[in-house]
């Protein structure tokens, strides 16, 4: 039995790749560096993922519960559980943070994942 292939418009195959490139730069310990016109600049994509979290109050509530089980000694999966559902819904902000940014006509950003040079 074949299984269509289901067709991704540029917007939400921009994203796909954004979010797979991100994890992988979590995992690898890598920078997001972005391409402006003055020259590159970098900041650990962990980092970056936490910056763009503050200010957004599911995202802040989220890291919270995470430090706060941390503090009243829950168990380690339990502790692991809220900061992997942290990092999953802040992850998914910052990749549309990226996207927003690499489709604004004037910003017209470009962001690789890497190691700075």
């Amino acid at each position: 039995m074949a299984y269509p292939q289901r067709k991704l418009t540029p917007e939400q195959e921009l994203r796909v790749d954004l979010e797979w490139d991100l994890r992988l730069a979590l995992r690898d310990g890598k920078d997001v560096i972005f391409q402006r016109a003055y020259g590159p600049e970098s900041e650990s994509a962990a980092d970056a993922v936490y910056q763009d979290s503050i200010g957004t109050p599911a995202l802040v509530t989220a890291y919270q519960e995470a430090v706060q089980a941390f503090a009243r000694g829950d168990t380690y999966g339990r502790i692991g559980e809220l900061f992997t559902e942290f990092m999953r819904q802040a992850s998914a902000h910052y990749v549309e943070t990226l996207a927003s940014g690499v489709e604004d006509p004037e910003m017209r950003l470009r962001v690789t994942f890497g190691r700075k040079q």
